[in-house]
C-alpha cells in the first residue's frame, strides 16, 4: 500500500474511445445497476458511492470527469476519491478556519512585536500550525485505513467500464 501526500488521492485512465461515444455507454451502464444511492451519473460527471452500512468516519466516495483526449479516438477518465461530502465540508470549514487564525494572530503579533510588546501571537499562530498539521495526518490516517473501500470503489469503476464496453489503455497515472 502506498501512501499518498494528497487529500484527495487522483487517477487518469486514458480510454480507448471518443469522449461523444463513451458518457452516453457509462451513462447507460450506470442506469442499469440497481441503486441509484450508490451510482449516480450527470453527463460527463458520475459519482460511486459505498453503502451506508460500510461507512465508517473516513470513507470514500470515488467522482468521475470524462475530458477530452490527444484525438478523437480517445479520451480520459479522470477519477478522485475523497470523503463524504459532509466530512469534505467539514474539513475545509476546518482549514478556513485555521488560515485565519494563523494569519489575523500573525498580524495581531507582528503589531506587538512592533510596539515592542511581548509577541505572544506567535503562540497562537504555532498552536494553530499544530492543529492544522493535525488535521492533515488524520486525513492521511483515515485513507490508510479506508485503503480496502478505496479498491472496492475503484473494483466497481473498472466493472461500469467493462459493462459500458469501454477499453482503458495502459495502467493509471496518478496525478
Amino acid at each position: 500500500m502506498i501512501m499518498q501526500w494528497d487529500i484527495e488521492p487522483d487517477f487518469r485512465l486514458e480510454i480507448l474511445a471518443s469522449r461523444e461515444s463513451a458518457i452516453p455507454r457509462f451513462v447507460s451502464a450506470i442506469e442499469r445497476k440497481s441503486d441509484p444511492r450508490l451510482y449516480l451519473a450527470h453527463g460527463e460527471y458520475a459519482e460511486l458511492h459505498l453503502e451506508p452500512t460500510v461507512h465508517r468516519l473516513w470513507s470514500p466516495h470515488l467522482t468521475g470527469y470524462f475530458l477530452a483526449g490527444a484525438d478523437e479516438s480517445t479520451c480520459y477518465l479522470l477519477g478522485r476519491f475523497a470523503p463524504r461530502p459532509n466530512l469534505w465540508v467539514l474539513i475545509w470549514i476546518f482549514y478556513l478556519a485555521f488560515f485565519c487564525i494563523i494569519f489575523f494572530a500573525g498580524i495581531y503579533a507582528g503589531s506587538q512585536w512592533l510596539v515592542g510588546e511581548f509577541p505572544w501571537g506567535f503562540a497562537i499562530v504555532a498552536a494553530t500550525f499544530v492543529l492544522y498539521a493535525s488535521l492533515f495526518i488524520a486525513s492521511q490516517i483515515g485513507q490508510a485505513l479506508c485503503h480496502d473501500q478505496i479498491d472496492l470503489l475503484r473494483e466497481r469503476l473498472h466493472g461500469l467500464l467493462r459493462e459500458a464496453d469501454l477499453t482503458v489503455r495502459g495502467s493509471e497515472n496518478s496525478g
